[in-house]
């Protein structure tokens, strides 16, 4: 079963074809009304991968707050490991803004 939408399988085949075409496009999704992904290529050829969830806890990785963020969490990683893009071990968390914590990323792009 796939838990991620399918508004966030095609932003992400939009940034690999970008990857791949020397211009990959930023994007912001929304996976569940509680967590979004934003995504922002650097000029170093990687890009910063940031996840937002609004949630009563922030554990130090995004995989710790259970199995179904997991689920989705390798979908996403799985689509991104399908255009040649490494996906982090791990999302950490790097701070709360207006009660959404923040796990970021780096993506190293071929």
């Amino acid at each position: 079963m796939n838990h991620v939408p399918d508004a966030a399988l095609d932003a992400i085949d939009d940034f690999g074809e970008g990857v791949l075409t020397g211009t990959p496009p930023p994007f912001a999704v929304r996976l569940r009304s509680d967590l979004r992904l934003r995504v922002r290529p650097q000029a170093d050829g990687t890009a910063c991968c940031r996840y937002e969830t609004e949630h009563t806890e922030a554990p130090s990785t995004l995989r710790d707050r259970g199995s179904f963020v997991t689920t989705i969490l390798d979908g996403i990683d799985g689509r991104f490991r399908a255009w040649g893009i490494d996906p982090p071990d791990a999302y950490v968390y790097a701070e709360t803004v207006d009660g959404w914590h923040r796990y970021e990323g780096v993506l190293r792009c071929p």
